[in-house]
């Protein structure tokens, strides 16, 4: 059963993640998108209910850990960002725009 309440815009675009309480960060992938929230593929787990600091596309906006799980090359880790955070920084449009123009 798939519980998101958003439809998610696949994407493979490199994201920058910041832990706000250590500053440590990491580089990763954009995996996917949605209004409520991304996923994040990482080297490294994250823990769930950090807050983190993500750059994409040059834009930058905060969220909250939800999960950090283990994959085959990494770790995939869903990010709930806030939905007017997302609507104002237009970054869904973006990222659609960004992949239509450079993939499709």
């Amino acid at each position: 059963m798939d519980r998101r309440f958003n439809q998610r815009i696949s994407a493979d675009l490199p994201v920058r993640l910041t832990l706000l309480d250590s500053e440590e960060g990491s580089f990763g992938r954009l995996i996917d998108i949605s209004e409520s929230g991304v996923g994040v593929l990482l080297r490294t787990p994250v823990d769930p209910g950090a807050m983190v600091k993500l750059e994409i596309l040059g834009i930058i906006f905060y969220g909250q850990v939800a999960y950090s799980r283990p994959e085959d090359t990494g770790f995939q880790t869903g990010i709930f960002v806030e939905p007017a955070l997302l609507d104002s920084s237009n970054i869904i449009e973006l990222v659609n725009s960004f992949l239509v123009t450079h993939v499709g």
